[in-house]
């Protein structure tokens, strides 16, 4: 299941995966590094066939939210 992200402190640890959705285009990422406010992420899945292969950015915690970024949230009833 995937929700918004709104806390970034509470909802991201390494390894959370983030999608980003832009029409038809899907990015998967996972941070890889937290530095304070900045997260490093890197592209992980797309269906877009002209993204770049594992590539890395930086981002902070406003862009994520700004840009309706989405964190992947695990079922702790299974």
């Amino acid at each position: 299941m995937w929700t918004k992200i709104n806390d970034c402190g509470k909802q991201l640890t390494i390894h959370s995966k983030l999608r980003e959705r832009d029409d038809d285009q899907v990015k998967v990422y996972e941070i890889i590094a937290i530095e304070f406010d900045q997260y490093k992420v890197e592209l992980i899945d797309t269906n877009d066939p002209s993204a770049g292969e594992r590539l890395q950015q930086v981002l902070t915690c406003k862009q994520l939210v700004q840009y309706g970024f989405e964190v992947r949230v695990r079922d702790l009833n299974l």
